[in-house]
């Protein structure tokens, strides 16, 4: 045998050893541990297509957002509990998106607000005695990753099918579902005390009406910007609408509502200048409404009870959790208790529902403080600014009334922290910016 066979075989020997002892470790792993070596090579396979397909894990990861993980399994592997490993895992799979794409920075001042708030944290906010520092870099950490989605510089045609995927998060959750449920993991709806009964996918209702919010408004937005695709954007329109009802989740309906009377508007007008073509979606969004509607009346009814409470009578709640974190942070009103402070204020005193008061704008300020709170707003407007000047002059007073239902549905729940909402939102934001920009920017900078 020659030596350059013989130095080829030793060359070949590490490796060789590499994947026998991964084998062995895995093998020994399925005996004991089967669900987390199952695990692990699910991960290595993700890995292993992220670097060679980077888009391809992009649909894979903005489907994710679909599911509520948390609330199918409520516990923590390997020391840490399962939404932020989720959130660490989505970044990883995302890493080589963004060495092939690039990032730029235009959409940025979200987390550089974040990194303002964590140093308020440090530096002036007056902790409470169960505050520690681990709670506050993990709310760092978690509050600043979805914002990393308005920073990917995505091609033009990658960013037009995510707007797509997004649009269809409900229906991927409704479906999934169903399967769960013929599994016997998790049920597809959701029955209350009251007797009304909520679908809820493969989330719980609150979450799935989060995407489903964001599934009815964009549509609308995109019919406006993409006529060509009209007809799918018609038909998830109607879909979630259905869905959105059926989760019984007041809010992102009441919310919607202006956006849904200037749909009627523009389209009665149009119809009024003699294009009678729009006489059809504007009977058909008639009838959907009058439909959905009639189908949940006996939810809405069993849903809208009153009950006494210490400050009068209550639909749900939230007037006592809005006052209760309100005192809370009234001795440092300025720079607020620290980030993710408003997560462990609940001394038992509220229901255990209210782990923080589903009201972003109190909890921002009961974290941060005025400063810190108005901060992060800012940093939003600035955002959404620059979106808009990037549309085109028939989208924006669809793209503004969008952004005003999420901030009103932000009165009454945790739309800038739930990742059924953010993640999509940012996601969709970045995409609509990169979507409407003239020209594809260089994808292969790291960072511009």
């Amino acid at each position: 045998m020659t030596n350059f066979e013989w130095g080829s075989k030793l060359n070949v020997l590490p490796y060789g050893m590499l994947y026998l002892m991964s084998a062995l470790l895995l093998g020994t792993a399925v005996i004991y541990q089967p669900v987390i070596a199952i695990g692990i090579v699910f991960l290595i396979i993700l890995l292993g297509v992220s670097i060679s397909r980077p888009d391809l894990i992009s649909y894979f990861v903005l489907l994710t957002t679909a599911i509520s993980i948390n609330f199918l399994y409520d516990g923590s592997l390997f020391g840490v509990e399962i939404l932020s490993l989720y959130k660490l895992g989505i970044l990883m799979l995302l890493v080589p998106c963004i060495l092939v794409n690039g990032l730029r920075f235009r959409l940025s001042y979200p987390l550089w607000a974040m990194v303002i708030l964590v140093c308020i944290t440090f530096g002036f906010s007056i902790w409470l005695p169960q505050m520690s520092s681990s709670i506050a870099i993990k709310a760092f950490i978690g509050l600043s990753l979805p914002f990393v989605f308005l920073l990917i510089n995505w091609k033009k045609e990658v960013a037009e099918r995510h707007i797509r995927m997004i649009c269809l998060l409900p229906v991927v959750s409704v479906l999934a579902g169903v399967l769960l449920q013929l599994v016997h993991l998790h049920s597809l709806l959701d029955v209350e005390f009251t007797g009304a009964v909520r679908i809820q996918g493969a989330n719980i209702p609150a979450h799935l009406a989060m995407l489903a919010f964001m599934g009815v408004a964009i549509p609308f937005i995109e019919i406006k910007r993409n006529p060509q695709r009209a007809r799918f954007f018609y038909i998830v329109l109607a879909l979630n609408f259905f869905i959105l009802v059926g989760t019984g989740t007041r809010g992102p309906i009441l919310a919607l509502s202006l956006m849904v009377l200037y749909y009627f508007y523009d389209i009665l007008r149009q119809y009024v200048k003699g294009k009678t073509k729009y006489l059809i979606p504007l009977v058909c969004s008639i009838v959907l409404i009058f439909a959905a509607v009639y189908s949940q009346l006996d939810n809405l009814e069993k849903r809208s009870f009153q009950r006494s409470t210490d400050t009068g009578v209550d639909l749900s709640g939230r007037a006592e959790a809005w006052e209760y974190f309100l005192n809370k942070v009234a001795d440092s009103p300025w720079s607020g208790r620290g980030l993710g402070a408003v997560t462990v204020a609940n001394d038992g005193t509220l229901y255990k529902g209210f782990v923080v008061p589903h009201n972003e704008y109190i909890r921002f300020y009961f974290d941060g403080g005025y400063i810190g709170s108005i901060l992060l707003l800012l940093s939003l407007l600035a955002v959404f600014i620059l979106v808009y000047k990037a549309l085109a002059p028939p989208v924006k007073p669809f793209y503004l009334l969008f952004i005003a239902a999420f901030l009103i549905y932000s009165f009454s729940d945790n739309t800038l922290s739930t990742v059924q909402s953010i993640i999509p939102f940012c996601w969709y934001l970045n995409c609509l910016y990169r979507s409407s920009q003239p020209t594809d920017s260089p994808q292969k900078e790291v960072i511009r």
